[in-house]
């Protein structure tokens, strides 16, 4: 892929703007899930290409071993083995081989990493759904304005639990604040 992935910067959190970041999070996770997709296909790619230089070099191999035992019939197996190991023709498929293979190892590490990046992602999304319910049920600690009732008392502004649950005692809420306000 093209599109550099930077996952400590997308991965993180802003909890001052969590709507902002509930908004992006589709999109990024997005682009990691295409990034595991396309180092799938990658992978699956170099497979063919290790059957194929694997196929060659059986082809070559066993070409060297007829003209070997036609040379000489008495050949065993194990001379006819260590004569065609070190043998400079069959040299340059196994480098190829053993080139490709090591490849497929490192495109292997980094599909593994994009999963786990993936799963990361999928507990962002936990994450986010767990701040947002603290956030609407007035876990985090905000300051409140001090108000005065009958009798001159001052005391802080408290709401009661039962209508932060619902988005109609919510509303009910607002509409006292309103009332007092003259807004209405």
């Amino acid at each position: 892929m093209t599109e550099v992935l930077n996952f400590e910067n997308d991965v993180a959190i802003n909890l001052d703007d969590l709507h902002e970041e509930w908004r992006a999070h589709a999109q990024i996770r997005y682009k990691y899930a295409t990034e595991v997709a396309h180092l799938d296909r990658v992978v699956k790619r170099q497979n063919k290409l290790i059957d194929v230089k694997r196929s060659k070099l059986k082809e070559a191999t066993s070409a060297l071993i007829l003209r070997i035992k036609s040379q000489d019939t008495k050949m065993t197996v194990q001379q006819v083995d260590a004569t065609v190991s070190g043998h400079k023709e069959i040299e340059p498929n196994v480098k190829e081989l053993s080139d490709e293979q090591d490849k497929l190892i490192n495109i292997e590490y980094d599909l593994n990493m994009a999963k786990n990046a993936l799963k990361a992602f999928d507990d962002r999304k936990t994450a986010l759904e767990n701040e947002v319910i603290l956030w609407t049920r007035n876990y985090f600690a905000t300051p409140r304005e001090e108000r005065m009732v009958d009798g001159g008392k001052r005391i802080l502004m408290m709401q009661d639990r039962q209508n932060d649950e619902t988005a109609q005692g919510q509303r009910k809420e607002l509409n006292k604040k309103r009332v007092r306000k003259g807004d209405v």
